[in-house]
């Protein structure tokens, strides 16, 4: 299963409440976390690629990075 799919609702609003309650500056990884959520929620559903198969440094990553950074910097 796609680790993207797992429990990401809730991983993604437990992040979203210390980053933003705790003013917890989000990990590399819980970035990429919250990206691939994005991802699989907008562009992902839609294509049927998964966020592990996205480029990395392709506009379309970087712009689910960047959304991803500005959802989660207090």
């Amino acid at each position: 299963m796609n680790r993207i799919q797992t429990n990401s609702g809730n991983i993604f609003h437990a992040l979203l409440m210390r980053c933003l309650a705790d003013r917890h500056q989000p990990t590399d990884e819980e970035i990429d976390l919250v990206a691939g959520k994005i991802w699989h929620e907008s562009r992902g559903s839609a294509t049927g690629q998964p966020w592990l198969d996205v480029a990395r440094g392709s506009d379309a990553h970087r712009q689910m990075i960047q959304a991803a950074t500005m959802a989660l910097t207090p």
